[in-house]
């Protein structure tokens, strides 16, 4: 039988401690996750800034090649322009000019689909940086209202802890020991009102040995299985 009555006020502030902490992590977590969205769409975006390089640069790469092969191919209209060419001269000749213009106008048709690939890229990117600039911007004034809200639960818990210190003051230093050790084991709640003859923390039913001793007297027993104090507020047999 362990007294249970000394121990309830004191759970009530250390519950509402644990809902503060609660409060000022989720908090916390939300500002975490707000920061991961935006540096994930962040990386997004540089990926796509160096995929818009890679194609810059195949373009670019692309037009050399053209201006190439069209003195190349000028070249060859020239020399089937020569007086005296042999047909077979002039074969070759006009065959490499049919390669040349061929391999340009293939050429040709990737720098006009780069061109629309860069077009979408630079529109995607421009607008994904300022729609981060503006989320940065918005995470800013959010961490100033959660920091001032932060601030006010701290105050707020402060005074819970004050009153759990003079709360404290008047329990024994053997039950308030058993209950420290137990809440520092079980991170929660420890002490419970039960009308059930079953545990709310492990959901163990009782044997009969505890529900004979639990529903015997106004105090608190220890479950058998998971050792939190059950008190029992149902009705007596």
């Amino acid at each position: 039988m362990i007294p249970c009555k000394p121990l309830v006020p004191l759970q009530d502030l250390d519950l509402k401690i644990d809902a503060a902490k609660a409060q000022i992590e989720e908090r916390k977590q939300k500002i975490q996750r707000m920061q991961n969205e935006i540096e994930a769409d962040g990386q997004l975006i540089e990926k796509k800034l160096a995929l818009l390089k890679k194609i810059q640069l195949r373009r670019r790469k692309a037009e050399t090649e053209v201006e190439d092969l069209s003195q190349q191919a000028q070249l060859a209209e020239l020399k089937m322009q020569t007086a005296g060419l042999s047909p077979a001269s002039y074969k070759a000749l006009e065959k490499e000019l049919a390669a040349k213009r061929a391999r340009i106008n293939e050429e040709e048709g990737k720098i006009l689909e780069d061109m629309q690939k860069i077009e979408t890229l630079e529109a995607d990117t421009a607008k994904g940086q300022k729609v981060i600039a503006g989320r940065r911007e918005h995470l800013e004034t959010v961490k100033i209202r959660i920091a001032e809200e932060i601030t006010g639960i701290r105050k707020g818990m402060d005074l819970i802890q004050t009153e759990r210190s003079q709360v404290s003051l008047k329990i024994d230093s053997d039950l308030l020991e058993k209950y420290e050790e137990l809440r520092h084991k079980k991170h929660g709640q420890v002490l419970f009102s039960i009308e059930n003859p079953s545990c709310p923390a492990c959901g163990m039913g009782f044997p009969g040995g505890l529900l004979s001793a639990v529903t015997s007297h106004d105090e608190a027993e220890p479950c058998s299985n998971c050792g939190v104090l059950l008190h029992w507020s149902g009705q007596r047999v």
